[in-house]
C-alpha cells in the first residue's frame, strides 16, 4: 500500500511540475524569435537587375567594356557616327540582326531584339500580338503609328519600376511584334537607330 501511495504521489508530483513548466514557458519571452528579428537581413550575392536598368550586368550608362562583358560573346561594330554607335551580335542569325546595343557618347543607352531568342519583360517576344501587349501592360502603354510601315503600330511601355527607360514594341500591319527595344530617352525613340 505504501508503494502504491508513493507511486501515485510521484505521478501527481510529476504532473504538477509539468504544468508548472508549461505556465513558466508561456510567460518567458522567446529569446530566439527576438534575436532573429533583430538580425539584419542578408544581402543577396548578386544584384537582380531589371531589364529596364540595362542588359544582364551592363547597366544603362556603363561603357562598351561592360556591354561586351555582359554579352559574353562576340560583338561587331555596326557603324554609326562618332557620338552614336551600335554593336551587333556576331554571328548574326539567319534573319535579322538578333541583338544589338547602342552606345551614345560612349555610354550604353539601349538594346534591340528582332528574334524570338529573348523575351521582353513579362514574357512577350517577337511573334507576340498587339492584343497580348494590351493585355500584359494595361494602363502602362501608348500606341503610335509606325513611321515607315502603313498600318503598323509602335507600343511604348512605361515600366512598373522606378525608371526613365522605356520598352518599345514594333508591330507590323497584322499586329504582330517584329522587334522590341529597351532604352533611355531620347535614344530609345530613334527609329533609325544610329543612322
Amino acid at each position: 500500500m505504501a508503494n502504491r501511495t508513493l507511486s501515485i504521489s510521484a505521478v501527481v508530483m510529476t504532473s504538477i511540475l509539468a504544468l508548472s513548466a508549461c505556465s513558466d514557458a508561456s510567460n518567458t519571452p522567446a529569446k530566439t524569435a527576438s534575436a532573429a528579428q533583430s538580425s539584419p537581413p542578408k544581402l543577396q550575392e548578386k544584384e537582380d537587375l531589371s531589364p529596364f536598368a540595362g542588359f544582364a550586368s551592363a547597366r544603362f550608362g556603363s561603357d562598351e567594356t561592360a556591354v561586351r562583358a555582359a554579352w559574353k560573346g562576340s560583338l561587331r561594330d555596326g557603324g554609326g557616327s562618332g557620338t552614336c554607335r551600335q554593336l551587333f551580335q556576331d554571328p548574326r542569325p539567319a534573319n535579322g540582326f538578333g541583338t544589338s546595343f547602342m552606345l551614345e557618347n560612349g555610354q550604353f543607352v539601349r538594346y534591340d531584339i528582332d528574334t524570338r531568342e529573348r523575351k521582353a519583360p513579362r514574357g512577350l517576344q517577337v511573334g507576340s500580338s498587339s492584343q497580348q501587349i494590351r493585355a500584359t501592360y494595361p494602363g502602362r502603354f501608348e500606341e503610335q503609328p509606325n513611321k515607315y510601315e502603313p498600318g503598323a503600330t509602335d507600343f511604348i511601355v512605361t515600366p512598373y519600376t522606378d525608371s526613365d527607360a522605356r520598352l518599345v514594341f514594333q508591330t507590323d500591319s497584322n499586329g504582330v511584334v517584329t522587334r522590341w527595344r529597351i532604352g533611355l530617352p531620347p535614344a530609345v525613340f530613334y527609329v533609325e537607330g544610329c543612322s
